[in-house]
């Protein structure tokens, strides 16, 4: 008896092997072609600017360099569906699978080693989205806005929604757009804070421009604010001002808020700081913040998803099951996208818009793959 649990313990090992040298290169090599065609597909996108303002050739490699980080996090669950359709279909196309339920190892157990290879592809995805990326897409930006479009934004004046930074002094700016031909802002909010980050001041203006030398600020109400977040009297108000802000335009223009520019932590501290500036704006950040968390799952709630119909075994059932599985991924990454939308328009609760479209799909995958143990 010991012997034959051994036997069974080295056949299982010899399956897991089995599984991950099928689904390992098959992975490296469908993220390798993916992230190829997604550099390919972007040049092709502005092919005719390289060309008309002779864009460096080391400035176009600095730039997809920096970018391909932000490439693998967003191909890496295709290329993990299509690896998992690979090796599945295989083998049952030679009955393989049949033949290992018939020797009785469950379906669960078949899988184990490509669940778990996802885990950790999940893991990784989390990590270079979280460490990696911030600072690859901060100076990925500055490359395609001093390089790439240095030229193009001569002639095209750009508008930039919500943008927002820490200002020097303990203050945290907010602009609801940002004109860089212009210079201009709109629908300012500046909160001051005290050194132990306790909000003393709120400020609020209609317009703000750049004059030269500083800015001047239209319609300004300046808040008075206690320990306890109460106005103290009653608000300053002055018609035109100017406001000694050390940041100048450039600093709108380079640092506009985005959540890949943060990690997690970075982003929960700037929520907490943005409480007050609009329900819809931090809304919007809570969106992101749980989506930095449930996003990375997509890699392994995929696999659940795809291998119930890459085992399907009636006639003609490779390509169906290939068929379903990528269509499947692409429902799955549509409700992603819809609840996404729904949070940030305020119908749904900020952590089930980020989570709705994972959990959905992960127990739609287990009843799946349950039905077909």
């Amino acid at each position: 008896m010991p012997y034959a649990g051994q036997r069974a313990l080295d056949i299982m090992k010899i399956i897991d092997r089995y599984m991950v040298k099928g689904f390992a290169p098959a992975f490296i090599w469908c993220l390798f072609i993916f992230i190829i065609m997604a550099v390919i597909i972007d040049i092709f996108s502005f092919i005719d600017d390289i060309v008309k303002y002779k864009i460096p050739a080391a400035s176009i490699w600095a730039f997809y360099v920096y970018y391909s980080p932000t490439i693998f996090i967003q191909v890496a669950p295709m290329a993990v569906l299509l690896s998992t359709i690979y090796v599945l279909s295989n083998l049952n196309k030679h009955n393989e699978i049949t033949a290992m339920k018939s020797s009785g190892i469950s379906l669960w157990r078949i899988l184990s080693p490509i669940l778990i290879m996802g885990f950790l592809i999940s893991m990784a995805v989390f990590i270079v989205n979280d460490r990696i990326i911030p600072p690859s897409s901060r100076k990925a930006g500055v490359i395609r806005r001093e390089e790439l479009e240095k030229e193009k934004r001569k002639f095209n004046p750009v508008k930039i929604e919500n943008v927002a930074l820490y200002g020097a002094g303990n203050r945290i700016i907010f602009a609801r757009n940002y004109d860089t031909q212009k210079m201009t802002l709109g629908d300012i909010i500046i909160h001051q804070h005290d050194a132990s980050a306790n909000l003393t001041s709120k400020l609020t203006a209609q317009t703000g421009s750049w004059t030269g030398e500083g800015w001047k600020f239209s319609r300004v109400l300046i808040y008075k604010i206690d320990n306890a977040g109460r106005i103290l009297g009653e608000p300053e108000f002055h018609n035109d001002a100017i406001i000694p802000l050390k940041e100048k335009p450039s600093d709108f223009a380079n640092r506009e808020w985005r959540s890949d520019y943060m990690s997690y932590k970075e982003l929960n501290k700037y929520i907490r700081n943005f409480r007050g500036t609009g329900n819809r704006l931090v809304k919007n950040l809570l969106v992101e913040l749980h989506y930095k968390i449930s996003f990375p799952l997509i890699s392994l709630i995929i696999i659940l998803v795809g291998a119930p119909f890459a085992i399907i075994t009636t006639r003609g059932g490779v390509l169906i099951g290939i068929g379903m599985s990528i269509a499947i991924g692409l429902l799955y990454y549509a409700s992603i996208a819809i609840s996404l939308a729904f949070g940030k328009a305020g119908i749904l609760p900020p952590i089930v818009a980020a989570w709705f479209g994972n959990v959905t799909f992960a127990i739609l995958g287990i009843h799946l793959i349950n039905k077909r143990t």
